[in-house]
Parts: C-alpha cells; sequence; structure tokens
C-alpha cells in the first residue's frame, strides 16, 4: 500500500490512541502509582524540582481540534516560553556584570562575558540543530498532509527540552530565570 493511503489510516489510529488513553475504561485503569523505596535517591537534584509532564493540548482534544493550526499554536507559545527563559538568562548575567562593575572583580566581569558569549552561541547552534532535526522527521512524510503536524510536534518537544535543559543548567545557586 503507498504510503499516502497509509497516512490516513495511521492518524487515525493515533487519534483512537490518544482518546483511549487519557479516558480508560474500567478494564484499563491505569495501575496506582507507587512510592519509589525513600533509600532511593532522585535524579533531580534537591533545589531542582522535577519538570512538570507535557500534556498534548492537541491530542486531548483531537476531536475538536485543527491539528495543523493547534500545534503550530503551540509551538508558537512554546518558543515564546524559550525566548523568555533566554531573555532573562541574559539579563541575569548583565546584572551580574553590573554588580562585579561596582565592586571592580575583574574575574567576575571575564566569567560573566565568557558565559554570555558561550550562551549566544550555543543557542544559535541549538536553533539550528533544532530547525535541521524538525525537518529531517519531517521528511519521511513530504507531502502529506500530516507533515506539517510532524514537524511542529517535534519542534514543541525539542523546545520543551531545551527549556529544561536551560532551566538545570542556568537556575542555579538559587537564580530565579522567571
Amino acid at each position: 500500500m503507498p504510503l499516502r493511503n497509509r497516512i490516513p489510516t495511521a492518524l487515525l489510529l493515533f487519534c483512537c490512541a490518544a482518546l483511549v488513553a487519557q479516558n480508560p475504561t474500567p478494564a484499563q485503569k491505569p495501575a496506582p502509582k507507587t512510592a519509589a523505596p525513600k533509600d532511593v535517591q532522585s535524579p533531580a537534584s534537591p533545589a531542582q524540582p522535577p519538570a512538570p509532564e507535557y500534556t498534548d493540548p492537541c491530542a486531548a482534544h483531537a476531536m475538536t481540534v485543527d491539528f495543523d493550526t493547534c500545534y503550530a499554536d503551540q509551538f508558537k507559545l512554546t518558543d515564546q516560553d524559550l525566548n523568555h527563559l533566554y531573555r532573562n538568562t541574559l539579563l541575569a548575567f548583565e546584572a551580574d556584570i553590573a554588580d562585579a562593575n561596582k565592586r571592580g572583580d575583574q574575574s567576575q566581569l571575564s566569567y560573566d562575558a565568557v558565559a554570555i558569549a558561550d550562551l549566544k552561541a550555543a543557542q544559535a547552534a541549538w536553533i539550528k540543530y533544532r530547525d535541521l532535526h524538525c525537518t529531517a522527521a519531517g521528511q519521511q512524510l513530504q507531502g502529506g498532509s500530516i507533515q506539517p503536524i510532524v514537524v511542529n510536534k517535534c519542534m514543541i518537544l525539542v523546545t520543551r527540552h531545551r527549556i529544561d535543559e536551560m532551566r538545570a543548567a542556568y537556575e542555579i545557586g538559587g537564580r530565579n530565570l522567571e
């Protein structure tokens, strides 16, 4: 069967699976979560709460949304969140530079200047990676109606991961980047 004929079937199965996963029947109720033993260390640092799980709002309303528009809108929101965090991280380093200037701390000035340059370089490289990665993910469905959905969903998930990475790297020592 050609790929184009399988895509609507795959989309239908995906939507049905998403609905079933979110609304289990009595026979499908998930097993209750058990607490981890108290002597096992959590991988998250004590100062860093674990990232909240992502709930896909488009899949949650599969019967009432236009997936193309929904995922494009969700990506815009996620990208705004990342840009807000990135700006706040730069502002935090700039505040550190202002403080170091007041104290005449040349070591701190040098450190923060390098940190800003490294953050900007990392962000530029990451954006290039995200765009190439998600384009490649959508390439397998080129010309299909599901391609923009796959690309936008990829962009959302990769961007959310970057937000988590930035928080873990830069929200240290009590720094809040909100």
